[in-house]
């Protein structure tokens, strides 16, 4: 089943902690005693976005981590992909380093089609929301299904 490891948990928690704190260089030490979560890991997925270029790196005395960019360029979609590496859901949609594809029956599998839109919806709802909205703890709207809540608020 789709399941975000820790460590991008972990990573997403820093990576929001950061940018709230934009442009202010934070130890991984505070990050993990915000959050009551072990400094390795924390050390561990704040050295992955550095490598990645989600966040900056200052190191010395009063080193640490930083967030300098633009909240609202930068995706949950990257961060997530930053963090696991490339992904999808199913391997039809895998390719290896030479652009082959790494489903050995992706020409004739009958549900190749229905999982390539499947997978790119996942990955286009990841690529809507912001670290911006995430930081405020708002959902775009294209993802929120208006009906639905308009039904929901006519129950209450």
């Amino acid at each position: 089943m789709l399941k975000i490891s820790r460590l991008t948990d972990y990573g997403l928690l820093a990576t929001v902690y950061l940018a709230r704190k934009a442009g202010e260089v934070v130890a991984a030490r505070e990050i993990a005693a915000f959050y009551h979560l072990p400094l390795p890991m924390i050390t561990k997925v704040l050295k992955t976005l550095h490598a990645g270029g989600i966040v900056q790196s200052y190191r010395g005395s009063g080193g640490g981590y930083s967030f300098d960019g633009d909240p609202d360029s930068v995706t949950l979609g990257q961060i997530i992909e930053t963090l696991e590496g490339p992904w999808d859901l199913v391997e039809c949609e895998s390719f290896d380093d030479a652009g082959h594809a790494v489903c050995s029956i992706r020409v004739a599998c009958p549900s190749r089609r229905f999982m390539f839109g499947i997978n790119r919806a996942i990955k286009g709802a990841f690529e809507q929301v912001t670290l911006s909205e995430l930081t405020r703890g708002t959902m775009p709207m294209a993802i929120i299904n208006t009906s639905e809540l308009t039904q929901v608020a006519e129950r209450i």
